[in-house]
């Protein structure tokens, strides 16, 4: 059972980094994750970088860390700076999304499936990696359980389908993660908000959530992964590119209208604040002037 409050997420954070050296003393994972023999880790992205460590209204479940075209050993990309979404054109997607709808990364969670760079260098993982041990955790799966066991929103978006499919396994603890078509059975579908299937909760989850909160479990919603793959500032106005973005911030935005009734949505994005993890000098001096830049274009094609 996790403990209460900022305890809870201190625990998740000791229990993933059991085997780094340094990393129980540096929540804010300033310097990379070592071996105890001191020998330099690929960072597990999972730290106060990755959001408050209290309740959050809406927890963002990604795949994997980006690489920003590094292959994990660039400046930019999460392996670089530590920070989810960390400089590449998901990232600057992203903050568009966040922005759209009134939020930013001091108010909500950002996790992944898995929350290290994938061992080819990038793109997805491997259902092997996420079903691997993660410090004393037995799997990313049972990490991200207990993530959202601590964050309790009110609301979770998976980003694309490996992150529904983990997000699936960790509400059941199922030992492997579902296919698109069990979770096309229980009803989920792109872009449309679902409340939480019953198939994907387990009685245990049930009970540690009513332990923590009085709320119901929350809705999901399934987007698209932000990747530049899939929705692109660099790409001309009438592409199917910029349309997946503008269909995918408009589910956001009706999403949060319906789960956070009470939290305005802005008629024009607002810059993100300065502070918090925007104050990280990974941000300011590597993640900043890059999203800068694909977040001008972004605004050029009207979003």
């Amino acid at each position: 059972m996790l403990p209460p409050g900022e305890d809870a997420f201190r625990a998740i954070f000791r229990a993933a980094h059991a085997d780094h050296a340094t990393c129980h003393e540096d929540e804010w994972l300033h310097a990379p994750c070592r071996a105890p023999d001191g020998t330099p880790l690929p960072p597990l992205v999972w730290s106060r970088r990755n959001g408050p460590w209290h309740p959050v209204p809406v927890v963002f479940v990604g795949a994997a860390p980006g690489n920003a075209g590094g292959r994990g050993r660039g400046p930019l990309g999460a392996h670089g700076t530590r920070i989810p979404f960390g400089g590449d054109v998901a990232g600057a997607n992203l903050e568009v999304l966040l922005g759209s709808v009134g939020l930013h990364r001091n108010g909500v969670f950002l996790v992944a499936a898995y929350n290290r760079l994938p061992a080819r260098g990038g793109g997805e993982p491997t259902a092997a990696e996420i079903l691997a041990p993660v410090g004393r955790y037995p799997s990313s799966v049972a990490l991200l359980r207990d993530t959202l066991l601590a964050c309790q929103p009110r609301l979770i978006v998976a980003l694309g389908n490996v992150a529904l499919r983990a997000l699936a396994a960790a509400g059941a603890a199922l030992p492997r993660l579902p296919t698109l078509g069990h979770l096309a059975a229980a009803g989920l579908t792109r872009g449309r908000l679902t409340p939480w299937p019953p198939a994907f909760q387990d009685a245990a989850f049930r009970r540690s959530w009513a332990a923590r909160t009085d709320a119901p479990l929350p809705p999901w919603l399934w987007l698209y992964h932000p990747s530049a793959q899939t929705m692109s500032p660099l790409a001309a106005p009438h592409t199917a590119f910029v349309a997946r973005m503008r269909a995918t911030r408009d589910a956001l935005r009706a999403a949060v209208a319906t789960a956070l009734p009470e939290h305005p949505l802005p008629d024009v994005r607002p810059l993100p604040p300065s502070d918090g993890i925007y104050v990280l000098p990974e941000w300011r001096e590597r993640i900043a002037p890059r999203l800068a830049a694909l977040d001008a274009r972004w605004r050029a094609l009207g979003l």
